[in-house]
């Protein structure tokens, strides 16, 4: 049976390996599939940071970054809560071909570079507990 250490350090490293494949994705210009990357890393480092605040060691089987958030015991900018629904909408829009369209319009470079820049800030925030 894994201890809480183990269920968190799990999504620790898959949301690393997460980010590293988003950045990969994204210097090869494939910007769409890079912003769905990224908020499965954020995802994952949120449910590391839901573990760590919660007696259960397996997050809730859903993907809203927001409600997650509002799980934990994190204490972020109003920014960066902001922030988590537009890295939603990347997830629903990856995923589903009717608002992948949408996406690819919106995915241009310099949108990912804006975004990144707000990434990092989340990431080191997410990261920093843990």
């Amino acid at each position: 049976m894994l201890s809480k250490k183990d269920h968190i350090i799990y999504w620790f490293k898959t949301g690393n390996d997460s980010w590293d494949a988003a950045v990969y994705l994204m210097q090869g210009g494939k910007n769409v599939e890079a912003l769905f990357i990224f908020c499965l890393a954020v995802e994952k480092w949120l449910k590391a940071n839901w573990v760590l605040d919660n007696i259960d060691n397996i997050p809730p089987r859903i993907h809203d970054l927001q409600s997650i958030s509002s799980q934990t015991d994190l204490q972020l900018d109003p920014m960066l809560i902001d922030f988590l629904d537009t890295i939603n909408r990347w997830n629903l829009e990856g995923r589903y071909p009717d608002y992948r369209f949408s996406l690819h319009k919106l995915a241009t470079g310099p949108y990912l570079d804006e975004q990144y820049l707000k990434l990092q800030k989340m990431r080191l925030c997410l990261l920093e507990r843990l």
